[in-house]
C-alpha cells in the first residue's frame, strides 16, 4: 500500500463530515483564542508596535502567496498524487521560500529607508523569516488536506495558535514590545509547520526533481495571482499609510482592523457550521431547490452578520477602552466604520463561494484584481481627507461590491434584487435600527462597562424584535435551526 495515499478506512462522506466538525470547532476556538490573547496584548503594546509589524504585513502575506503557489488546492484535485509529487512540491517550494526570503532581505535597508524608519531593517530581516519556514510545511499540510486529515490539520493549528499566544504574551510582558509581536507570528509558523510534518506520512527526499510540478502550476497559476490580490487587498491600506501618516497612527489602523477581521472570521467559522450542509444539499437538487436553499443559505449568514458586526460597531469605543485603556479610543473609529463594511464583506462571501464552486475561478480572480485597483485607486483620491474618510471609503466599497457579486451570480443562480432585499438588505436594515435606537442615549450610562453590557442587550432585543415581527417564519425557521443544533 503507498503510504503517501493511504486507504480510507471510513467512508468519504463520513470523513468529510468529521473534517468538517472538526475544522470549524477549530476555527472558532482559534478566534477565541486570538481575542483573549489580543486583548492582553492590546493592553501592554503601544499603538507604535502594531504599526511597525503592520507596515510589513503585505509584504509577508504576498511572499507567502508565491511560496504556497496554490498547491494545496492543486493536490487536492489531481486525480493520483505520488510521493514524487510531494517532493517536487516540498523542494520547490522551500527554494522558492529561500529565493524571495533572500531578495527582501536584501532590500530590507531600501524598506526602512522608503517609510523612514530605522526599525524597520532589522525587524523585516527577523519577520520575514516566517514565510520561509512556512513554506517546509506546504507539502504537508497539502498532503492532510488531499487525505481529509482535517481533524489532524485542525489540531496542528490549534496548538500553533495557542501556543504562539502564549510566547507573544510573555515577550510583551518581559517589554520586547513591537519584537513580541514578531516571535508570535515565528512561533506560530514554526509549531504549524512541525506539527504538519508529525501528522503527515509524507516525508521529503533528497532527490530534487521539480518536473512534477509543472502541471501543478499550470491550475494553481490562477490561484497564485488571486491569492496575491487578496493579500494586496487586506494589506495595501495599512502599508501605505506607513509612508504618509505617523507611525502609531498605523498602529490604531491595524489595530482597528485585526478586530474587525477577527470579528467577520468568528462569523464565518459559525456560519461555515451552516454553509456545509447546505451547500451539499444544492449540489443535488433542481434549479428551482438550488435557488430557496441558496436563500436559505444567505438568509443564516444576514442573520448572524449584521448584528455581530454592527454591535462590534456600537461598542467598539467601550470595548477597546476597556480593553486596552484610553490610548485605543482612535482605534475605535476605524473599527466602527471597518464593522460596517466587514459585515457586507462577510455576507459577499456566500456569493464568491457560490461563483467558485461553478468553476467560474476566472470571474473570481479578475473580480479580486479589479477590487484592489479601485482600492488603490480610492487612497490616492482620499488621502488628503485623511485616514478616516479613506477608511470611509473602503467600507463604502464593501456595500457596493456585495451588489458587484450580485450580477455576476443573479443569472446562474436565477436570483432577483428582490430576493437580495429579503435575505440581506432586510436584516441589515433592522441591525442599523437596533444600533440607532441605542447609540443616541447610550452615553447616559457612566461607567464603560454598564454601557458595553446594555448596549448588546438592547441592541439586541430590538433587532430581534423586528426580525420576529417582520420576518416571524424565517425567525423561527432559524430558531428551530439552532436549537436543534444544540
Amino acid at each position: 500500500m503507498d503510504p503517501v495515499n493511504p486507504a480510507p478506512e471510513e467512508s468519504l462522506k463520513k470523513k468529510a463530515a468529521k473534517g468538517f466538525l472538526w475544522g470549524g470547532l477549530s476555527n472558532g476556538v482559534q478566534q477565541v483564542i486570538g481575542l483573549v490573547f489580543g486583548l492582553v496584548l492590546l493592553r501592554v503594546l503601544d499603538p507604535k508596535d502594531y504599526g511597525l509589524v503592520g507596515i510589513l504585513t503585505i509584504f509577508s502575506a504576498i511572499a507567502s502567496a508565491l511560496t504556497e503557489s496554490g498547491f494545496v488546492s492543486a493536490i487536492s484535485i489531481k486525480k493520483d498524487v505520488s510521493k514524487a509529487d510531494y517532493n517536487a512540491v516540498f523542494w520547490f517550494c522551500v527554494l522558492l521560500g529561500a529565493g524571495i526570503y533572500l531578495v527582501l532581505y536584501s532590500v530590507s535597508p531600501f524598506i526602512a529607508d522608503f517609510y523612514e524608519l530605522a526599525q524597520l531593517e532589522p525587524l523585516s530581516k527577523i519577520s520575514f523569516l516566517n514565510f520561509l519556514i512556512s513554506s517546509f510545511g506546504v507539502a504537508h499540510s497539502a498532503y492532510l488536506t488531499r487525505n481529509l486529515m482535517v481533524k489532524e490539520r485542525s489540531t496542528a493549528l490549534l496548538f500553533a495558535v495557542l501556543i504562539s499566544n502564549v510566547i507573544g504574551v510573555i515577550a510583551a510582558l518581559q517589554g520586547l514590545k513591537y519584537w513580541s509581536l514578531v516571535i508570535q507570528n515565528l512561533t506560530y509558523c514554526v509549531i504549524s509547520a512541525s506539527l504538519f510534518w508529525y501528522y503527515s506520512h509524507f516525508r521529503p527526499l533528497w532527490r530534487i526533481n521539480l518536473r512534477p510540478v509543472k502541471p501543478l502550476l499550470s491550475y494553481s497559476s490562477k490561484l497564485i495571482i488571486t491569492n496575491v490580490f487578496f493579500h494586496v487587498n487586506n494589506n495595501f491600506l495599512t502599508a501605505i499609510l506607513g509612508k504618509y501618516v505617523p507611525v502609531a497612527q498605523v498602529g490604531q489602523y491595524t489595530s482597528g482592523n485585526k478586530w474587525n477581521l477577527m470579528g467577520q472570521n468568528l462569523i464565518l467559522s459559525i456560519s461555515n457550521t451552516i454553509i456545509q450542509p447546505l451547500m451539499t444539499e444544492v449540489s443535488h437538487s433542481e434549479e428551482e431547490r438550488k435557488i430557496r436553499v441558496f436563500r436559505k443559505l444567505l438568509s443564516f449568514i444576514s442573520f448572524i452578520t449584521f448584528p455581530l458586526m454592527f454591535g462590534l460597531a456600537l461598542i467598539a469605543p467601550d470595548f477597546l477602552l476597556l480593553a486596552g485603556g484610553a490610548k485605543w479610543l482612535e482605534s475605535a473609529d476605524y473599527l466602527r466604520v471597518l464593522a460596517f463594511g466587514g459585515a457586507f464583506a462577510v455576507v459577499s462571501n456566500a456569493f464568491s463561494n457560490y461563483t467558485l464552486s461553478k468553476g467560474r475561478s476566472t470571474t473570481y480572480m479578475w473580480n479580486m484584481i479589479v477590487f484592489g485597483i479601485l482600492q488603490v485607486g480610492l487612497f490616492f483620491a482620499l488621502k488628503h481627507l485623511g485616514v478616516l474618510y479613506i477608511v470611509l471609503g473602503y467600507a463604502t466599497m464593501n456595500l457596493l461590491w456585495l451588489n458587484t457579486w450580485f450580477f455576476i451570480t443573479r443569472k446562474s443562480l436565477q436570483y432577483s434584487y428582490r430576493f437580495m432585499w429579503r435575505d440581506v438588505y432586510a436584516y441589515a436594515l433592522s441591525a442599523v435600527v437596533g444600533f440607532l435606537a441605542t447609540y443616541f442615549w447610550i452615553d447616559i450610562l457612566p461607567h464603560a462597562a454598564l454601557r458595553l453590557a446594555v448596549s448588546v442587550l438592547s441592541m439586541g432585543a430590538v433587532y430581534l424584535g423586528i426580525c420576529y415581527l417582520f420576518s416571524r417564519e424565517t425567525f423561527q425557521e432559524i430558531q428551530n435551526f439552532f436549537r436543534n443544533k444544540l
